[in-house]
């Protein structure tokens, strides 16, 4: 009997401790304890792999033939790094020319992974919030062809050319071609965007300079060439004879300007633009416009792709890359047109 009471008791005790163990509170982890476990894991691990890359190239829009050169010369720099590897992977956002979707797009693009950033600016100001929002998640960010107004203080780098020269070149091809004279009209760009303000900046530095000619205005049409051929209508219903040339932000503006003066007889008038994409140059080799400063966007968009691998390196690169302008005549033109 005494050796049954003693073995109740034991199996007693066993249940007890089990019990203590089932609800016994988890041990603490010290403060000391916590920022020593992490060290501690990281001696004993490898060191971790830098992160893919995903590139957003943000385009300014997908339709002009400008912009399309760019778009088609970045795909096939960015498909290239993907394949060897340098690169995950990389998307295209169109922008539709408008800062706004812009400004929207950069929030899609990071919310879709990316952690390095290729603006082409729809404006200097509109689009800048782009280029704030990478600085603010610490993305690489490299601004192309055109600048927003805080490219130079947050931008990792910017690649474009020197508008401000490109207005300058125009309006000198305009008075050594007509030293007599006259009156003459600017068609701009989009208001707001960096290379209509510095075209326009480079025409009036030499223009404005000049006693023998005066400006009838310098007209919003927006790159569109409907919108610059209603204000040379315009203008030349005003003015007539006294035209004597108009001075475009680009090439779709003024070789559709152009052509408008040729059919009604005004071949006399010098329309000129920026850009020498393939239509002006073809212009140019018929005798059908005078000229044409090209702009090399393949190589303003292929020069800031090259970048990317010494950007996600740390290695240091120049802040601001500029591609001339060519003046494009007929004396040069086959070197251009493919």
């Amino acid at each position: 009997m005494k050796k049954v009471i003693v073995l109740v008791l034991a199996l007693a005790m066993v249940m007890s401790l089990a019990a203590c163990a089932t609800t016994a509170p988890a041990a603490t982890t010290t403060a000391a304890e916590a920022t020593a476990a992490p060290e501690a894991a990281a001696t004993a691990e490898p060191t971790a792999a830098a992160p893919a890359i995903h590139v957003a190239y943000i385009a300014k829009n997908t339709v002009d033939a400008f912009h399309a050169t760019l778009n088609g010369a970045a795909k096939v720099a960015l498909d290239a790094m993907v394949a060897d590897g340098t690169i995950a992977d990389w998307q295209l956002y169109d922008g539709q020319t408008d800062p706004i979707i812009q400004t929207n797009l950069i929030e899609d693009a990071i919310n879709n992974g990316a952690n390095f950033v290729i603006l082409l600016p729809a404006e200097a100001e509109g689009s800048a919030p782009v280029v704030s929002r990478c600085a603010e998640a610490g993305i690489p960010i490299i601004v192309v062809n055109s600048m927003t107004n805080n490219t130079t203080d947050l931008a990792t780098a910017f690649v474009g050319s020197n508008d401000v020269q490109a207005g300058e070149m125009m309006a000198q091809f305009v008075l050594d071609n007509i030293p007599d004279g006259g009156k003459y009209a600017h068609m701009m760009g989009i208001v707001g965007n960096s290379a209509q303000i510095q075209r326009g900046e480079g025409i009036a530095n030499i223009m404005g300079a000049q006693t023998t000619w005066t400006s009838v205005g310098d007209f919003a049409a927006d790159w569109s060439a409907d919108k610059a051929v209603s204000f040379a209508t315009d203008a030349l219903t005003q003015y007539g004879a006294e035209i004597k040339a108009i001075i475009c932000d680009n090439d779709d503006m003024s070789s559709a300007v152009q052509a408008y003066c040729n059919s009604i007889g005004r071949t006399d008038i010098i329309c000129i633009g920026v850009d020498g994409n393939a239509g002006p140059l073809q212009m140019v080799k018929d005798g059908t416009l005078k000229a044409t400063v090209l702009q090399d966007g393949a190589a303003q968009v292929t020069t800031a792709i090259s970048l990317i691998p010494d950007i996600i390196a740390g290695k240091t690169v120049e802040k601001s890359i500029m591609v001339p302008f060519t003046l494009v005549t007929s004396a040069n033109v086959d070197q251009y047109l493919k």
